[in-house]
């Protein structure tokens, strides 16, 4: 049996519990900053992808429209995106830097890639201050049509939908203040070729179940300089909140489905 979490957003933190087949869909952490109008020219982030190209050597720009408020006119604001194969990216944008995944392995071995980032944002880009860090994890398990996940959850997050049957989709959100800043956590059913956020949690062919953990620590009405080290063991803090919701949500159950490795 696991240690009983009495409050999953105060607590100490859960002690780890491996899963072979964890069913992570997406991890992504993402530092904020006062915006650098510079970084949306090329010549400004050169240095930048200079210093990460061995790792991350592929490249990519998305283009973002939207209006400035009270104007008509339309602004376009660049991402600079930089590849690691198809499961690791690193996104800079004029307020932001982010590395995300889909072949999550570890805390300690994504928050050193993340450290090695911020610290190369650090020397070739020189941000001031944070706004925000944040790390996000999201969980999608699959299921058969009509499956519960009775037994799988404690009974706080299973909700209605076995009380009301057959369902479209349920999703339920939760945003709280935590022991280290906040968390922003939505879960619930999803059906067949639908997301709640497709941007981090692909569609799949089979409705599913999703678990979606963003803890993080604003910064916006406070002057916070830029530490690189700093920002990366604050990531590891997050992270560790994260994965105590994680815990507290799911059952001996779950753990034994999704592969617990015991040490």
């Amino acid at each position: 049996m696991t240690a009983e979490i009495t409050n999953p957003l105060f607590s100490e933190e859960a002690i780890e519990i491996p899963l072979a087949n964890a069913p992570l869909a997406r991890v992504l952490a993402q530092v904020r900053f006062p915006e650098i109008q510079s970084i949306q020219e090329k010549s400004f982030v050169a240095p930048f992808q200079e210093r990460i190209r061995k790792l991350y050597p592929r490249t990519a720009t998305d283009t973002l429209n939207g209006f400035v408020i009270g104007s008509p006119q339309l602004v376009t604001t660049n991402i600079w995106r930089y590849l690691s194969g198809d499961a690791w990216r690193v996104s800079l944008s004029d307020s932001f830097m982010s590395l995300e995944t889909t072949k999550y392995t570890s805390r300690k071995d994504f928050c050193e890639r993340f450290l090695f980032l911020l610290e190369q944002l650090a020397e070739a880009i020189a941000p001031t201050h944070i706004d925000r860090v944040g790390i996000r994890y999201v969980d999608q398990v699959e299921l058969e049509e009509d499956e519960s996940m009775s037994g799988m959850l404690r009974q706080e997050m299973i909700g209605v939908k076995d009380v009301f049957g057959k369902t479209h989709h349920m999703i339920s959100e939760l945003e709280a203040p935590s022991r280290e800043g906040g968390v922003l956590v939505r879960w619930g059913h999803m059906p067949a070729s639908a997301s709640h956020d497709p941007d981090v949690m692909s569609p799949i062919s089979k409705p599913s179940w999703f678990l979606d953990v963003d803890s993080y620590i604003a910064h916006e009405s406070d002057m916070v300089v830029f530490d690189a080290k700093a920002a990366a063991e604050a990531t590891y803090s997050l992270a560790t909140r994260a994965y105590t919701i994680f815990r507290w949500s799911v059952t001996d159950q779950f753990l034994d489905k999704y592969g617990r490795i015991t040490k």
